[in-house]
């Protein structure tokens, strides 16, 4: 029996049991869905992000304290203030670097503008104004006094009057203490809709964390630091040097904690750890998606132990008129592999559905994951082949006799 003369009798099967062969492919379809889905979600997110930070490529590194999580899945940033006053100034004598802008949350828990409070809304950070040096300012421009602050795009919006240059926000401290700056600028938002509302204040007035340096001096320390280049060419001998500073020299190299990392990140290594981050949730997601595919192929053996039940006098006539072992597996086999392979196509077109549908409502690129439609189809062509493997076995050994007795 030729290939062509297979699938024709395997087509007439699966159509003679149209709703049996749809049920059985169901489970396929599911998984391979997910899959496709969740691969185009996680594209248009990444190309969202990803485009936003090439858009605007600075001269800049940013300076974070890193460690990995007990569970081993990505990173993990360390919050703890080790990169002192002493550290800041010994980077801006460096070679290349035009500036250090050292970084640090305040504990501000209540945001007022115009009697509108906002409570754990807006993230407020201590820096300087060298921080903005290649901001994009939507309204106004850096602070340049004590009382002045800068804010996000969604900073400003999330306050239903929209604060803007000129305005007044009164911010409230987890003991209770106030203080009212006034808005310098609305900087444009660093990583588009994903960014949280932030607001920045200036570090010298605002920041009062202090540490015990290894000198046994006591002096203000920051979680994060952003250091400037000259220019873009700066940048790799910039990083190169600060980070040989941080590691060998610095009081942060010996205030860390001993499974914690110091990272300098330029926008490149910033991109690739997220499309790493991005990948390791891939995996994740690919392997909770591959139990609809056991579940299916499961399904799909079932349904084909069935057939071989339900078609024993069939396979007992055609083993009587010369059909040989190795033509019932081939007829059994390519059955399953036809379910299989429909189950994939279905699930990458339903996938691909579902995929543009959510970046069209949340606004992302659409991504195409053509390795992933690759890899889904192989899979439901390998699936098939599996599942398919026992009942196509068990068919071929039906004896002719007993299958024409068969009713």
């Amino acid at each position: 029996m030729n290939l062509r003369e297979s699938l024709r009798i395997s087509w007439r099967s699966i159509r003679a049991h149209k709703l049996r062969s749809a049920l059985t492919t169901l489970g396929v379809i599911i998984g391979i869905a997910a899959v496709i889905t969740f691969m185009v979600l996680g594209g248009g997110f990444s190309e969202d992000i990803v485009g936003d930070i090439e858009a605007e490529q600075e001269p800049a590194m940013t300076v974070q304290t890193q460690t990995t999580p007990e569970d081993g899945f990505g990173v993990m940033l360390v919050e703890t203030p080790i990169y002192t006053e002493s550290d800041v100034d010994a980077l801006e004598q460096r070679e290349g670097v035009e500036y250090v802008a050292p970084q640090g949350s305040l504990d501000v828990v209540q945001t007022t503008a115009d009697d509108e409070q906002l409570t754990g809304v807006v993230d407020t950070q201590a820096t300087t104004a060298d921080r903005f040096e290649h901001a994009t300012f939507v309204d106004g421009g850096p602070f340049d006094g004590a009382d002045e602050a800068v804010v996000n795009e969604q900073a400003g919006q999330a306050f239903e009057g929209n604060v803007s240059a000129g305005d007044e926000l009164e911010l409230t401290f987890e003991d209770g203490e106030t203080t009212t700056v006034t808005v310098a600028g609305v900087v444009e938002s660093e990583l588009g809709e994903q960014t949280p509302p932030q607001a920045f204040v200036p570090a010298d007035e605002h920041y009062t964390t202090t540490v015990e340096t290894p000198d046994g001096d006591e002096e203000r320390a920051y979680p994060t630091l952003q250091i400037g280049a000259a220019g873009l060419d700066d940048v790799d001998p910039v990083q190169e040097t600060a980070v040989d500073y941080l590691e060998d020299d610095s009081h942060a190299a010996e205030l860390k904690g001993d499974d914690d990392e110091i990272a300098v990140q330029t926008v490149e290594d910033a991109i690739e750890q997220f499309d790493d981050l991005v990948g390791q949730l891939t995996v994740f997601i690919g392997a909770v998606a591959g139990i609809a595919l056991v579940v299916g192929s499961i399904g799909i053996a079932n349904i084909m132990i069935v057939s071989v039940t339900e078609r024993t006098r069939e396979i007992g006539i055609m083993k009587a008129v010369g059909a040989t072992k190795r033509d019932v597996m081939q007829l059994f086999l390519v059955e399953s592999v036809v379910l299989g392979v429909i189950g994939a196509v279905v699930g990458v077109a339903a996938g691909l559905g579902f995929g543009y549908l959510g970046v069209w409502l949340l606004g992302w690129p659409m991504v195409y994951p053509l390795e992933w439609v690759a890899i889904a189809v192989a899979v439901g062509i390998g699936v098939g082949v599996v599942s398919g493997l026992y009942p196509a076995w068990r068919g071929a050994r039906v004896d002719p006799i007993e299958a024409l007795r068969h009713e």
